[in-house]
């Protein structure tokens, strides 16, 4: 017997703004693809700004806020292509201070402003079954906010890392009562890397977490394999905000050790950028790195293509969309011990060396140049399908989802 199509509602703990336009796009991109997956389902996603609606305290920046609250709807919805009803919510809020209270009252004036958007979509489908908060702070706590007075289960994913957030935890390490409460408050619970869930099960915020990877359509980096035509250097390519955090020193440290037929490019844009360039060029390659700046989603599979092999030697990452980004173009990777590349580099893919070692970064990158062509780009790509496509992916979401609501599983 088919299941009943489920009727989802997804609030994420961050998204594309004016002002950061590639925030959460992920979470986009995936809401997207689970209503074209799902046509017979209602899937609903909630925009917000809550950079742009807080009230600032300082009277040069009124001018913004006054024009964005006569310019911007409290409230907008549509439907894309793919299917999902969109909606954009917007209202001013005056934030407060305090270790705790300021965040408490951010995710309260989000719950505000997408309370909004839910009764809207009520009106229209009906209840939802689920409220799917993506990370606990803030759309999470916001989440089991409407789902208490909505009455509706709230499945939380968690994205956060590391984890707890320094700066959402108490003077003893522990993480602060509001978010206790919303991983108490939500009724199932999930993340993106099986090193971030033993983390918040070690913790006690939940007895078991489910893991649930990030994913990319199924097309993605289906055109990659011809941008590439080989050439007499080997190209190696890293994406992220070029940081210690990234670790851009380690690697740029690596890469001078090992041979001079490799290239470096680096996407990203940061303030310590100045500072990685001028590391570059004192340790004698800055004519073999490209420095890209920022770059376009759309752009992106253009540059995973023209690339030989991927390197992001961060010192933590809770998932790392950019690795399966690079797998589903073919390429093999090159990744830390620091969460979450443990769930996508195995030994047939890629390499994985321990965070901050550069001796073992540039024995890696070395390694993968002496053995150029080793990786076979189909095998790679077909790695990414089975585990990391939205064809693998959104069924056992909607697993989940079952699971949450208490629902047989049925046949998708």
């Amino acid at each position: 017997m088919q299941p009943k199509p489920l009727h989802v509602f997804i609030l994420p703990s961050w998204c594309p703004t004016p002002d950061a336009p590639l925030s959460g796009t992920f979470f986009v991109e995936q809401a997207h693809a689970l209503a074209q997956a799902r046509p017979s389902w209602a899937v609903a996603f909630c925009h917000f700004d809550l950079a742009r609606s807080r009230i600032p305290w300082r009277f040069w920046q009124w001018p913004r806020l006054l024009r964005d609250w006569l310019a911007t709807p409290k409230l907008s919805w549509a439907v894309a292509k793919s299917g999902l009803h969109e909606y954009r919510v917007w209202s001013p809020y005056l934030p407060r201070f305090g270790s705790q209270n300021k965040w408490t009252n951010t995710a309260a004036a989000l719950a505000r402003q997408v309370r909004a958007a839910l009764k809207h979509e009520i009106d229209r489908a009906g209840k939802p079954d689920l409220i799917h908060a993506r990370a606990v702070y803030p759309g999470g706590v916001a989440a089991v906010i409407l789902g208490r007075e909505f009455d509706i289960p709230v499945a939380l994913t968690e994205h956060l890392g590391p984890f707890p957030p320094p700066q959402l935890c108490l003077p003893d390490g522990r993480v602060m009562p509001f978010l206790s409460a919303a991983y108490a408050g939500a009724a199932g619970h999930s993340s993106d890397g099986s090193v971030l869930g033993a983390q918040i099960v070690r913790l006690g915020l939940a007895r078991t977490v489910e893991t649930l990877p990030n994913f990319l359509p199924d097309e993605f980096g289906s055109a990659a394999f011809d941008a590439r035509q080989g050439g007499k250097s080997f190209a190696f390519l890293s994406v992220g905000w070029p940081s210690r955090a990234k670790g851009t020193d380690v690697l740029l440290q690596a890469f001078a050790q090992i041979p001079h037929n490799a290239t470096l490019s680096v996407v990203g844009n940061s303030p310590d950028l100045p500072f990685f360039q001028a590391m570059a060029v004192e340790l004698g390659v800055g004519d073999r790195v490209r420095w890209l700046g920022a770059v376009s989603r759309s752009d992106m599979p253009a540059l995973f293509g023209a690339c030989d092999a991927f390197v992001l030697p961060s010192q933590w990452e809770c998932f790392g969309v950019v690795f399966i980004e690079a797998l589903a173009s073919g390429k093999p990777l090159i990744a830390t011990r620091c969460g979450g590349p443990e769930d996508i580099v195995h030994a047939g893919n890629g390499l994985l060396v321990p965070v901050g070692g550069v001796q073992e970064l540039a024995s890696a990158m070395a390694q993968m140049v002496e053995r150029a062509g080793a990786y076979n780009p189909l095998v790679l790509r077909a790695d990414f399908l089975a585990r990391f496509s939205a064809s693998a992916v959104i069924d056992k979401t909607e697993h989940w989802y079952r699971d949450v609501i208490g629902e047989p599983h049925g046949s998708a």
